[in-house]
């Protein structure tokens, strides 16, 4: 596995991401996939010290390690108001957020020596176009070094490309929570009911949403201008870098994975999965794959896509 890639597994077949361990086809409840991902650790706040030259330990105030269990690494330094998540609470949380055991652990891992920890879970999919299925998923990211917040969001997959992505329709609403490392952190993620609400509404939403792409057809002008909307070519002069990223969109949106399924090419869904697959799988991203995977939930790769997503949507309703 990847450098940055501690310990991670998954089940069924190998996930989008190609990470991982496999460790059978058979679904995980959250105790088995907390053992098996290597995540049966906890972190605990510990005093910080200062180590003076020719001199004695000194305490630093308002400042402390946190210590992982397990082997005692250190993965931060965070302040007095942090608060802790622990994974075994990670995956009670997801488990709360999906009732009647209709959620299933797919994977789930530890990234960077423990800093970042993340799980997927599968809960059902939709058919988009005949033959077009998209899966849909509950991720969980987490950090434990203080740089970032507990996140909780719905994703979906298409199957036949694994391409991944999460739709922030209507100014983001029903996308998922962010939630800080706060002492209030456990009240707020008790709130899983309303948070569930917003999901499964957000889920219906995106299921429209695509389908309304794939009922539009995409003329060449219209394609341009996503391209001018997603990679923007500089008005003094036409740089190689950005004429090579539009390049490739171009060759996926016209022969990209699944373009062969009838009532996509051409489309606007069609369109919003050569942006998806570009990011996933072509976008060049420091660090690797897994880094990849994080920018395309996270980071540019993420805001990338809801460029496209908002362009896209501007189609739609013309």
């Amino acid at each position: 596995m990847s450098h940055d890639v501690e310990t991670m597994m998954y089940v069924g077949a190998t996930p989008w991401h190609g990470l991982g361990e496999y460790v059978g086809d058979e679904n995980l409840n959250s105790e088995e996939a907390l053992r098996l991902s290597g995540l049966d650790w906890q972190v605990s706040k510990q005093p910080l010290l200062a180590d003076i030259e020719d001199g004695p330990l000194v305490d630093v105030p308002n400042h402390f390690a946190n210590v992982r269990s397990s082997d005692q690494r250190v993965l931060g330094v965070v302040g007095n108001q942090y608060q802790p998540l622990q994974n075994a609470d990670a995956f009670a949380f997801g488990d709360a957020l999906v009732r009647e055991g209709d959620l299933k652990w797919h994977t789930a891992g530890s990234l960077r020596d423990g800093q970042r920890v993340w799980m997927l879970g599968q809960y059902g999919n939709t058919e988009v176009v005949p033959g077009d299925v998209v899966d849909n998923y509950l991720l969980i990211y987490n950090t434990h070094d203080g740089s970032g917040a507990f996140r909780c969001m719905f994703t979906d997959v298409r199957v036949v490309c694994a391409n991944t992505a999460a739709l922030a329709l209507s100014n983001g609403k029903g996308q998922g929570v962010s939630l800080r490392h706060t002492r209030t952190l456990m009240d707020r993620t008790r709130q899983a009911a309303d948070i569930l609400g917003l999901a499964l509404r957000a889920k219906a939403k995106n299921l429209d949403f695509y389908q309304a792409l794939a009922a539009k057809q995409m003329a060449s002008g219209m394609w341009e201008s996503l391209l001018d909307a997603v990679v923007p070519l500089p008005e003094d002069k036409r740089t190689t870098r950005a004429e090579n990223q539009r390049e490739v969109l171009t060759n996926l949106f016209e022969g990209g994975i699944g373009m062969d399924i009838p009532g996509v090419r051409g489309t606007g869904w069609g369109a919003f999965n050569a942006v998806t697959e570009y990011t996933n799988f072509h976008r060049q991203t420091r660090g690797g794959q897994e880094r990849r995977f994080e920018s395309a939930l996270f980071g540019s790769g993420n805001a990338l896509v809801q460029t496209a997503t908002k362009h896209l949507a501007e189609l739609v309703m013309a």
